[in-house]
């Protein structure tokens, strides 16, 4: 564990979520809703197969959605040490990886891929690591103007920072 006296800088990376809690069961108690007046109406009509369908629309809509909520409680913090920076990868609220990079030998690089897809690799010496793959390029532009401001703060003058407009 990093003791808070040690960190000269941290920056925590989440990926966007637009449905928070409520606005998700309003969307299902509505789609819900809609599924079963149609399905009533199929069964009315004499076509009862139709409404188990309907049900099922909304089931694989909600597993999908509860799979996406759960990729967004990812999370990424880098933390500036006197002598390191840190990289950790949560899933959810426990950490999967842990990467030490030697921040006197920072290399960051953030490349344009197609499509507005980009990719932030941080090296230092034989380490690399690609950071806040779900951000988007705008956001990563962000991350490494606030993390080069902090290198320079701290005189980490052998940080080398490659950001093609």
């Amino acid at each position: 564990m990093i003791n808070k006296r040690n960190k000269l800088y941290e920056i925590s990376l989440y990926p966007y979520r637009s449905l928070n809690k409520t606005g998700f069961f309003i969307l299902m108690f509505s789609l819900g809703l809609i599924s079963f007046v149609a399905g009533i109406i199929f069964m009315i009509k004499g076509a009862w197969p139709v409404f188990g369908f309907f049900g099922l629309d909304i089931l694989l809509v909600y597993i999908f959605f509860k799979i996406n909520f759960r990729s967004g409680k990812k999370k990424e913090i880098l933390i500036l040490t006197k002598n390191k920076l840190i990289v950790e990868f949560y899933d959810s609220k426990k950490i999967s990886k842990t990467y030490y990079l030697d921040a006197n030998w920072l290399k960051i690089h953030l490349s344009k891929l197609k499509n507005e897809m980009s990719k932030l690799k941080i090296s230092s010496k034989n380490k690399s690591v690609i950071i806040g793959s779900f951000l988007r390029h705008q956001e990563k532009i962000a991350v490494v103007k606030s993390l080069k401001k902090a290198l320079e703060k701290y005189h980490f003058n052998y940080a080398k920072i490659d950001v093609p407009n």
